[in-house]
């Protein structure tokens, strides 16, 4: 469907196209170890969001594993104990993203003066990731579950995130998508949008991957609703209370996610450990050689 810019035009070709319903045929093989052989044994299996800005918004199929939005305490950084909700010096945004997309902090450094975290999932490798209060870690391991190789990180094109707040879900997917793309945020945040590679889901994001014929006058709080849930093909992947990218413009250390049972919630504490679901923008340079985007035979990429 065209969302029409949050319903901010009425141009019939001025919006976003994306893919909603209960199973659309979405899927997608990307970082692959062998794009001259995309298999399901080569390739991870992804999912089309849209097209956006000429560029195809993918997300992974399944959660990377849950850590912290941010955990950061008063000791290093936040206002409080429980995180902060400023995505540009995020912990899980730095743990998915090349470090030419951030600033080195000597709060994210342990005793021996490591830094914990810093793009282990971007660059395929184990180490201490965030996850839990005052900046509790845990062991993570993305060798096998992370970025593969070097083709595959020069897929991903550098994309503009907007970060504007909110500080109620009981809104209509065509409501947050303005309010994202607003300057409404804790005092202090940045109000411009944040450039980097890989992110997470927009609140719109997930309303809109909802078939709204049927989910019909629901807002995202609302969104647990079992007719909405079944008609919601992300529903299925951000399943274990999954992280949102937009911030609560009420509080320092809140953000949005996805609960277990499909309502979306704007006062999530940061430091929370939430699957986290990595969502990126494909170069427009590429094109799809093969497949019809059915789970038995995903878009191939020709790379």
């Amino acid at each position: 469907m065209n969302d029409r810019l949050g319903g901010t035009t009425t141009d019939l070709d001025g919006g976003n196209i994306r893919y909603y319903g209960a199973s659309p045929n979405n899927y997608i093989y990307f970082n692959c170890s062998d794009y001259s052989n995309q298999t399901s044994s080569t390739c991870e299996t992804w999912r089309i969001i849209g097209v956006f800005n000429g560029k195809l918004k993918i997300m992974r199929n399944e959660s990377i594993g849950t850590y912290s939005w941010d955990n950061k305490n008063t000791s290093t950084g936040a206002e409080d104990n429980y995180g902060k909700n400023d995505w540009t010096t995020a912990r899980l945004m730095k743990l998915l993203n090349p470090s030419n997309y951030y600033i080195n902090d000597n709060n994210d450094k342990d005793s021996e003066g490591n830094y914990l975290g810093y793009s282990l999932y971007y660059n395929s490798a184990p180490g201490k990731c965030y996850s839990g209060q005052n900046n509790a870690t845990v062991d993570c391991d993305f060798t096998s579950t992370g970025i593969k190789n070097d083709e595959t990180r020069n897929m991903i094109a550098e994309t503009t995130w907007n970060i504007g707040g909110w500080n109620s879900s009981s809104v209509y997917p065509n409501q947050i998508y303005e309010y994202e793309r607003g300057t409404t945020v804790y005092t202090g945040r940045p109000t411009t949008p944040w450039t980097g590679k890989i992110a997470l889901a927009y609140p719109s994001d997930y309303g809109y991957a909802a078939d709204l014929n049927q989910c019909k006058d629901k807002t995202l709080y609302d969104y647990d609703n079992s007719t909405c849930t079944s008609n919601n093909w992300m529903k299925a992947i951000i399943t274990n209370n999954g992280w949102l990218l937009t911030p609560d413009s009420g509080h320092s250390y809140s953000v949005w996610f996805v609960d277990s049972s499909g309502f979306v919630y704007g006062n999530i504490i940061a430091y929370s450990a939430n699957g986290a679901v990595p969502v990126l923008s494909l170069s427009s340079e590429l094109g799809i050689e093969s497949g019809d985007g059915s789970s038995s035979n995903p878009y191939k990429l020709s790379a």
